[in-house]
């Protein structure tokens, strides 16, 4: 009865002792909230400040897409015939031009072999015509050229006898000229029989040009009569070459072809018999067995898994922005943080129409880019979905700051505000530094400044400060929340002394 009546009264006291370490907790709780609220109402009247630092920018577009192999061929081929040799099998590694299978090319041969002997005899009989043909046509143009030399020489013959009438006539007239001019001058006044005698001499000389002069006519004429005789000359020989030709060039609309074009598809039928690799890869599915006669377009499938890429749709805003040989970082979820190199290898630059679900809804329209993956032997496999981002621009190591601590004044010129505290009164107050912009990141933006240093502090919302404006410094937030935790954390204690004390 005792021990009963000793029992309850130990789980009452333990009930109590509960209750009153519950309300403990709750009102550290409820204290630690409280400090939180009014840690978070003084906080939102305070200045947030940010470090100059320097750091790699980057200016990226981000898209995704599936992961495929660059060298996929399908391996085809036009005959019809069963399948002689097989050197193939899934999984098999190949090099470009190796032998993948072999036809059974029998019956082709020997239909080859009985047209092209066919071909050889009528082609002998067509090819000795063909020389007599050419010999006449060669012949026919030796003629030309000595019959147009002939005509050359009369044309020669014509001018020089033209110019040398010319030269007299000229002759002619510079005599009297200058027979003229010692007459004006004077020169035979003195002697009335010297005067008389230039005078008679003149009027001969005159005489003589107007002759010589007279003449030309008929020696231009038997020039352009050379001419003309070089021309019809020339119009004869060239109707002979063009009959001679006509008759060779009749030989290819006369002669029968189909044989030939035959027996070529039967030479590209006999090496087609040969299946090679066309490029190197794996093989990775096969649809053909020795002795049987193939039904499907694709004989086998060959990819190469060391080069892949992965092709991306572009948003109408962006395209403009990409272009072949950009840099881009490519991640997968089942490769984790592990970032792969690649390269922008061509850009679609046609908008596609994507595709339309049963609710109407379109998806995957846009324009498109093909990016290849640069580092080999990865653990990228075909079919993942690959999230990549197209580097537009990078730079390594500059000073920088966040993009909303800029302020730009009524002029154009842009600064920011430093924190600056006077190590006398405590005050912090803001100065204008001013500052020249250059690459823009996804956050930060590179500056040049004379007053702006690594490690200074600035303003981060520029836009709440004006220079010289007293700043309330956000303190550190991370010893406040320790001490609240260390409270909850001596509270716990306390209630597990108290629980191992009852018990």
């Amino acid at each position: 009865m005792d021990q009963s009546k000793k029992k309850k009264k130990t789980i009452i006291i333990v009930v109590i002792v509960v209750v009153i370490l519950a309300a403990i907790v709750f009102g550290i709780v409820a204290c630690s909230k409280a400090l939180s609220d009014s840690l978070s109402q003084l906080s939102a009247g305070m200045t947030e400040l940010s470090t100059v630092e320097r750091r790699d920018l980057s200016n990226y577009i981000s898209v995704s897409g599936q992961v495929e192999s660059e060298d996929l061929v399908k391996v085809t081929s036009t005959v019809t015939a069963k399948v002689k040799k097989v050197n193939a099998e899934i999984g098999k590694e190949v090099k470009a031009g190796e032998v993948l299978l072999e036809f059974d090319s029998d019956d082709l041969q020997t239909q080859y072999d009985n047209l092209k002997k066919n071909l050889e005899n009528s082609d002998n009989l067509t090819a000795h015509t063909h020389d007599i043909n050419v010999r006449n046509l060669e012949n026919a143009k030796r003629d030309k050229t000595t019959s147009l030399q002939q005509a050359q020489r009369s044309i020669d013959s014509a001018n020089n006898a033209l110019n040398k009438a010319r030269s007299t006539r000229d002759d002619y007239r510079n005599k009297y000229n200058s027979l003229l001019e010692q007459i004006n001058r004077g020169d035979f006044n003195e002697d009335p029989l010297k005067y008389e005698a230039a005078q008679q001499q003149l009027a001969s000389l005159e005489a003589a040009f107007e002759q010589a002069d007279a003449s030309i006519s008929s020696y231009e004429d038997a020039v352009q009569a050379a001419k003309d005789a070089y021309t019809q000359t020339e119009r004869s020989c060239d109707m002979q070459i063009q009959s001679y030709q006509d008759i060779l060039d009749n030989e290819e609309y006369s002669k029968d072809n189909s044989g030939e074009t035959e027996l070529k598809k039967l030479a590209d039928a006999i090496k087609d018999c040969t299946v090679r690799a066309p490029k190197s890869g794996i093989i990775t599915a096969l649809n053909v067995a020795e002795g049987s006669i193939p039904t499907s377009e694709a004989l086998m499938t060959i990819e190469n898994k060391d080069s892949l890429k992965i092709t991306v749709t572009i948003a109408e805003g962006d395209i403009l922005k990409i272009h072949e040989g950009q840099k881009a970082i490519v991640k997968t979820t089942a490769t984790g943080d592990q970032e792969f190199n690649a390269t922008v290898k061509r850009v679609v630059n046609i908008v596609s129409g994507g595709t339309t679900d049963v609710l109407g809804r379109t998806s995957g329209a846009g324009y498109s880019a093909e990016i290849v993956i640069d580092d080999k032997d990865t653990a990228l496999l075909i079919g993942m979905t690959a999230k990549v981002q197209i580097i537009l621009e990078e730079k390594a190591d500059v000073l920088s700051v966040p993009y909303e601590s800029i302020k730009e004044d009524d002029d154009g010129n842009k600064y920011v505000l430093l924190a600056i505290t006077d190590e006398k009164n405590g005050v912090t107050t803001a100065k204008r530094a001013n500052v020249t912009t250059g690459m823009e990141g996804s956050y930060f933006t590179e500056i040049e400044s004379t007053e702006v240093k690594e490690g200074d502090k600035i303003v981060m919302d520029a836009s709440a400060y004006d220079d010289g404006s007293v700043l309330l410094v956000m303190p550190n937030m991370n010893s406040l929340t320790d001490s609240a935790a260390g409270g909850e954390s001596q509270a716990e204690e306390s209630k597990a002394e108290d629980e191992a004390s009852a018990e």
